[in-house]
């Protein structure tokens, strides 16, 4: 038996339960790290454009004019839903299509080498199941982190929350979830998960400073 053919045997995704022959197709086209790695880097990227976004909210609305202070937050919760939904869209569709040329492009290639059509085999499959799981993957992880910051602001409208406590609320999470961002990558890496938090914390607080030093610059705070 070929290693091909052993391979297929092991790796079949017609075996066992959907779950199982997903992780299956992921260990064979080493899908897992890719996964992992856009888990990661788009949830941060997710996280430091909503911070963007909040602190533009907080540094140029002005408390002292309510009515116009309503129609801007409003104005900044929809944009930050609609950037949040639009990541998840780009970061699926643009994944997506990336992948899929890219493992046709290894299939053939392979196929090209054994002097066989590998299009219907089990390694193809797989490579069709990555590809739909990691773009899954860098969709769904920037919208979620996207979503899971911007909470506080959907309390406003019905009075739960005002708007300042709000944002400093949504950014508090953000600060929270790019030092978990960074345990978890210190974790993969197996290195000091600490400074690896440490590391996208500051990426949080340089935005922040940043974004006060424009403000200061454009005379835009409120």
């Amino acid at each position: 038996m070929s290693n091909t053919d052993e391979e297929n045997r092991q790796y079949s995704p017609l075996e066992g339960g959907r779950i199982n022959r997903i992780m299956r197709a992921l260990e064979l086209t080493k899908g897992v790290e890719i996964a992992r790695r856009y888990l990661a880097m788009n949830a941060f990227d997710g996280a430091l454009t909503m911070l963007g976004l909040i602190l533009g909210g907080l540094i140029t609305i002005n408390p002292a004019m309510p009515a116009e202070a309503s129609l801007q937050f409003n104005a900044i919760l929809l944009a930050a839903a609609g950037t949040s939904i639009a990541m998840a869209i780009s970061g699926f569709s643009g994944s997506y299509l990336t992948e899929s040329a890219e493992r046709e492009r290894e299939v053939e290639e392979m196929g090209k080498a054994m002097l066989s059509d590998m299009s219907e085999s089990m390694y193809a499959k797989a490579t069709k199941t990555t590809s739909m799981v990691v773009a899954v993957v860098d969709g769904a992880s920037p919208a979620i982190a996207a979503f899971i910051i911007i909470t506080p602001l959907f309390f406003v409208p019905s009075g739960v929350l005002d708007y300042r406590a709000a944002f400093y609320i949504a950014i508090a999470i953000c600060m929270a979830l790019l030092f978990a961002l960074g345990l978890f990558l210190g974790a993969v890496s197996k290195k000091n998960m600490w400074v690896y938090g440490a590391k996208t914390l500051f990426a949080g607080i340089m935005t922040a400073i940043l974004m006060l030093i424009i403000s200061w610059l454009t005379g835009a705070s409120g």
